[in-house]
């Protein structure tokens, strides 16, 4: 013991070493890992560069041969090494899967028995396809190939014992191909065992029919034994999906089903491949939804066509998915470090960041899809394939949720909503009614009206609470006059079939069309005008799709125009009419007649013809509260004012921090100059200073018409002012 400090016994081996450390340097903090770099996995063919990756040897220290190449689809090395960097963070994640694939290799009960059910087909087929050959009979041929049965039955049997299934690859490695399955090498011991038995009774089969049996009747025992019924249709060709595309097309020849049909059947075809119908079991059906399911909600849109470009290119969803996975992996494991932010924080932020994906509703819809296709296959004389009900279907994307306390699946659905009156009153007078730049820039001021299907169709549509298709296919002689009353006949001719057949209707001009001059305009028209009504909506689109092309026509406008709204959107307008008449006490059977829905057993077109005066006052008791005045300058009555929202409207800018706070709001309207409201927020401001500015921001809100943006935090600054 040396002044109090008890001697410690060393080993004589052991070795201290004095190191001498630096003086840490001013702010000195822990080192945070660094993201991935790209590292030695980029590489570079031609112009574009790879993703490139050895991948796990199983069962061996050894370095494997196997390598993951993924075309990062770029030249710019800048992206291409963000690119792989986020992909080095996928790979990380899911390698354990990875090597778990590798090492299994193995197909479940349900793929096994699809993959042997082919390997018999084809092999019944081939033997009932050579019994009428006439070398069948030949007994110089039929003793030679009896006898090469007879010793390759030997061969399997003593292969088996081996465990060496080489005999059976072949056939198996056809069946594969057909039905759209990964057969592994080697074989597992089970299929192995499986597919040689199989062989040998198949080789027992073809020696009874070279010994004259018929093939039906050789086979009799063994199909029974596999659930065949019909001999005959189950050596057909295999329905392939494709067919299956053509005949469900051919059961719903309708043009409002062919998307439907065609997105099911593009996913299909992507995922599977052109396979038989028959091998869409319930387990590759609950893998296809699965797969769907992390699917982004804008699949298909970054095609790069548009107006100006007609050829674009091609990505698979398999791509989509795995850049949407390889962002919301950052993303997780940025917001997964802050220790800042509570669990709840956390996934909140998650819930703003992460990608879309598809809405349960569409994975609803392609399961009908499907659905229909199966039947369709049923058709075509395949046996009926039962199709995962919605119940198993949700089940399992809810099973498909990782073990994580951050895991957030985001869907964005759409839900159409009424237009607010703050909305409607900036639209009805916007410079599409009371005057714009030109016909071109119908969102600047000025002094051009143009009446066109720009015009009218979005008046008309908000004023009869018509589908948009039903408007843009009127044609002039469908205006007509009713028990002295103006009136529209809606889907009245063989082109126009109509959604349902209550779709079928008349319905009366509201007032407001005809105090803004619809009656003289549609007067004035002349033959050179042709044959529609709004033929200039018609030729914007080359497919027939009128509805698609002018909605994102008039989409842009409001857009422009600052009325661009995820929910309230132009087919919302729709909806507006309807709340209005329940607002004015109008009764159900009305408001259905005036939408074009079934309502009793009357049908819609003669309940509308016969009630046209009654609908006219109906329809005309939803109040927009416009003035209307002739305008010198222009010939006809425009919109002079819109007192909905009684006040003088404004508009909202809102700009977030990193917080998702509101760091900057703008309050401005079309006369002044000068923003009526504005707040920045300080990094020093205090409660008390967010306070004073967000009673600012509710007193203009109080006195004034805006138009309010949806943002959790702009209406969270606005709550704590109110």
């Amino acid at each position: 013991m040396l002044d109090g400090v008890p001697d410690v016994s060393q080993s004589a081996k052991t070795v201290t070493r004095g190191v001498t450390h630096a003086p840490r340097r001013a702010g000195y903090a822990p080192r945070r890992k660094t993201p991935y770099s790209a590292g030695p996995y980029l590489m570079r063919r031609g112009r574009m560069f790879y993703f490139r990756k050895r991948l796990p040897a199983t069962g061996s220290n050894h370095g494997s041969k196997l390598f993951l190449c993924l075309s990062l689809r770029t030249d710019l090395p800048f992206d291409a090494v963000k690119r792989t960097a986020a992909l080095l963070t996928v790979y990380e994640r899911e390698e354990k899967n990875i090597v778990d694939a590798l090492n299994a290799g193995t197909l479940c009960q349900e793929q096994a028995k699809a993959l042997l059910t082919e390997m018999l087909r084809a092999e019944l087929a081939r033997i009932l396809a050579e019994q009428s050959t006439p070398a069948w009979g030949d007994d110089a041929q039929v003793e030679p190939r009896i006898a090469a049965l007879e010793a390759e039955n030997k061969t399997l049997r003593r292969a088996s014992r081996r465990q060496d299934w080489s005999s059976v690859q072949g056939l198996l490695a056809q069946a594969s191909a057909v039905v759209g399955l990964h057969l592994s090498e080697p074989l597992s011991p089970e299929l192995g065992r499986q597919a040689t038995s199989l062989k040998k009774r198949l080789n027992d089969v073809e020696m009874d029919v070279l010994d004259g049996d018929d093939v039906r009747s050789a086979s009799r025992t063994l199909c029974a034994e596999e659930g065949i019924e019909d001999f005959d249709v189950f050596v057909r060709e295999p329905v392939l999906l494709s067919r299956v595309w053509d005949q469900t097309l051919k059961n719903h020849p309708a043009d409002s089903m062919k998307g439907n049909i065609a997105a099911i059947a593009k996913l299909a075809l992507e995922y599977f491949g052109d396979i038989p119908a028959t091998a869409l079991t319930k387990e590759r059906q609950k893998e296809f939804f699965a797969w769907m399911s992390r699917l982004p909600k804008g699949t298909g849109k970054a095609h790069g066509k548009n107006r100006y470009r007609s050829v674009g290119r091609k990505i698979s969803k398999e791509f989509e998915i795995s850049e949407a996975d390889a962002r919301d992996l950052v993303i997780m494991d940025e917001i997964r470090k802050r220790d800042d932010l509570s669990l709840a924080e956390k996934r909140a932020r998650l819930e703003e960041c992460l990608v879309p994906r598809l809405t349960m509703t569409t994975i609803k819809r392609n399961r009908d899809g499907l659905n229909r296709m199966m039947k369709a296959a049923a058709d075509l004389g395949a046996p009926v394939i039962p199709v995962l009900s919605y119940r198993e279907l949700e089940r399992h994307v809810q099973a498909q949720a990782p073990e994580d306390e951050l895991y957030v699946r985001v869907t964005k659905p759409k839900t159409r909503m009424p237009w607010s009156e703050e909305r409607l009153a900036k639209f009805l007078t916007s410079p599409v009614y009371t005057g714009s730049a030109s016909e071109h820039r119908r969102w600047q001021r000025g002094n051009v009206i143009v009446r066109d299907a720009t015009y009218w169709v979005p008046l008309i549509v908000l004023t009869m609470g018509s589908r948009i298709e039903e408007i843009l296919l009127l044609k002039r002689r469908d205006v007509l006059l009713r028990n002295s009353v103006l009136s529209f006949s809606i889907n009245s001719g063989c082109a126009q079939t109509g959604k349902t057949e209550d779709s079928k209707r008349i319905v009366p001009v509201p007032q407001i069309l005809l105090d803004l001059g619809f009656r003289e305009w549609w007067q004035h028209l002349t033959e050179a005008h042709g044959i529609l009504l709004f033929p200039e909506a018609a030729r914007r689109s080359t497919t027939g799709d009128v509805t698609s092309a002018f909605g994102k026509h008039f989409s842009r406008i409001l857009v422009h125009l600052g009325l661009g709204d995820f929910d309230e959107d132009f087919y919302a307008m729709r909806k507006t009419l309807s709340s209005m008449l329940h607002s004015a006490k109008v009764s159900d059977g009305q408001r259905q007649a005036i939408a074009g829905h079934r309502h009793g057993s009357i049908l819609n077109v003669h309940y509308t013809a016969h009630h046209s005066k009654d609908l006219k006052v109906a329809i005309d008791r939803a109040d927009f509260q416009l003035t209307i005045g002739h305008s010198s300058r222009h010939g006809f009555p425009v919109i002079r004012k819109c007192s909905l929202g009684g006040l003088r409207s404004f508009a909202v800018e809102v700009t977030l921090n990193d917080a998702s706070e509101a760091q900057e709001i703008i309050v401005t309207d079309d006369i002044s100059t000068q923003p009526v409201f504005e707040f920045q927020r300080a990094a020093t401001a205090t409660a008390a200073d967010i306070r004073k500015a967000a009673s600012g921001l509710a007193k203009v809100v109080s006195e004034s018409n805006l138009v309010l943006p949806k943002s959790a935090a702009f209406e969270h600054f606005h709550a704590m002012g109110s």
